[in-house]
């Protein structure tokens, strides 16, 4: 007779060892006596799904079982909720805290009895996208002025010419192979200054669905999860760049989301649609549906989004050779004792 051939095995089916591999779910490490690495990859495939399927049944069998008990569900642990206690948390009525606030650089700003001015430039020779982006800032931060830099002008002669005009803020958006990758906020006449490193840029134009902003308007503000008395200055000195009076018949809202160090910026519109919805007719009436008019919300993404990474701090006006530095993010502001922590943050 003639030899067999690897096809005839094939439409033969499967082997039963092969199949008992797939019964067995403590067998995965016996799963190379399969020679075939397509096979053996399909059967690897076929385990991994069966315990996954398994692990699901007997956590909803777990949860069950709490329910019929009237007992409260386990929570997720993530990072968050494992974050190493900080001594620098702060609540937000403490007197010390506030007795301080009252006395800082931006008491003035966030008690409104100076409005704010924000003068925004860029490296020299910008890119085109570094452009549209001050340009789509300048919807964001109400009393926003964009002044073009030259090749030659320094980062003092900057400062100088925005405390002549009167400006309470300098913003430089720096680049670096024609794409965005950093941000210097800089505030008048006595600082700090702030240096972020910026990453994750959307412009407007590359959000689905995404609206257009008004130029002249003060949005609302919302600051999230700024828990320690860093975050507590780097929220402060965010916010005294809006003004303390939102227009809200405008809508618009810019969000600053503090999570894990990194500060998530968005910008949006809520928006009120009317729609009609039918209502099933009750038995006393007639059966023909009748449409009922529903107010339904939702939000608009306006744009930009991005993402900033504090640097460093720095008292005073922007000085790299003299400048004393407030904080640094450096690897001895993580747990220092045990090494590095990722559940360490400052903010």
């Amino acid at each position: 007779g003639r030899a067999a051939k690897p096809e005839d095995a094939e439409r033969a089916g499967p082997r039963p060892a092969t199949m008992a591999l797939v019964e067995n779910e403590d067998a995965l490490h016996d799963v190379n006596v399969v020679k075939n690495k397509q096979k053996r990859n399909e059967i690897v495939r076929k385990i991994k799904k069966k315990r996954k399927a398994a692990k699901k049944a007997d956590k909803e069998k777990r949860q069950k079982l709490l329910k019929e008990q009237g007992l409260p569900l386990p929570k997720p642990q993530t990072i968050e909720s494992k974050r190493t206690h900080d001594e620098t948390f702060v609540a937000k009525d403490d007197p010390e805290i506030l007795e301080e606030e009252s006395t800082d650089e931006f008491a003035d700003l966030l008690s409104g009895t100076e409005p704010p001015s924000l003068l925004i430039t860029t490296c020299p020779k910008p890119s085109k996208a570094t452009h549209t982006f001050v340009k789509e800032l300048e919807c964001v931060f109400p009393f926003s002025t964009y002044k073009k830099r030259k090749e030659t002008t320094l980062v003092s002669q900057v400062v100088e010419y925005a405390i002549d005009q009167g400006h309470t803020a300098v913003m430089i958006i720096n680049e670096d192979v024609k794409q965005v990758d950093a941000m210097t906020l800089i505030h008048l006449p006595h600082g700090p200054t702030l240096s972020f490193k910026l990453s994750s840029l959307r412009l407007s134009h590359s959000i689905f669905g995404h609206g257009k902003a008004l130029r002249d308007n003060f949005p609302e503000l919302v600051m999230n999860n700024f828990r320690t008395r860093l975050g507590r200055r780097i929220g402060r000195s965010l916010r005294s760049l809006f003004h303390t009076k939102p227009m809200c018949h405008n809508r618009q809202v810019a969000t600053f989301h503090n999570q894990r160090d990194y500060l998530f910026f968005r910008h949006h519109r809520y928006v009120f649609e009317k729609r009609k919805e039918k209502v099933k007719a009750s038995e006393s009436e007639t059966g023909e549906p009748k449409t009922q008019t529903k107010i339904q919300t939702r939000l608009q993404e306006l744009g930009p989004r991005f993402t900033l990474k504090l640097l460093h701090i720095q008292k005073g006006i922007l000085n790299w050779r003299h400048g004393e530095f407030e904080w640094c993010s450096t690897q001895d502001n993580k747990d220092s004792e045990k090494g590095y922590n990722r559940r360490t943050y400052v903010l």
